[in-house]
């Protein structure tokens, strides 16, 4: 009887100790997993980050092209302006905005970093 028990009893400890390491195992590969899927989750999210990055550049330039399209505009205007008002013929005996110099009508400088001589009368514009 005493056999018998002892055998028993060693047999529950190893199916015990097999079930320990096949429930450790199982948790080895459960935190295998989850570090993978937080591995690709940093990775996407880093993805994004970049695309985000990339269209703030993108939208960025575009504002910077349409505000010197708009500078171009306004140029343009400014010297049409000065050439129908300082034609001679605006009844204020020729002293109109036809005698500004080039310089005030015409802004050659882009949208760059670039700063404009302090004494230009272009950095108005």
């Amino acid at each position: 009887m005493e056999e018998r028990d002892s055998r028993w009893a060693k047999k529950e400890i190893e199916k015990r100790v097999r079930l320990e390491k096949e429930l450790e195992e199982e948790k080895r590969r459960r935190k295998k997993v989850e570090e993978k899927m937080e591995e690709e989750e940093m990775e996407w999210r880093e993805r994004m980050v970049a695309m985000q990055i990339e269209h703030e550049k993108q939208m960025m330039q575009m504002h910077a092209e349409a505000c010197q399209n708009q500078m171009q505009v306004l140029g343009v205007m400014a010297r049409i302006l000065c050439q129908f008002f300082g034609s001679g013929n605006d009844g204020l005996g020729g002293a109109g905005l036809g005698t500004l110099p080039p310089q005030v009508l015409h802004h050659g400088g882009g949208l760059g970093n670039v700063k404009p001589d302090a004494g230009s009368p272009s950095e108005f514009m």
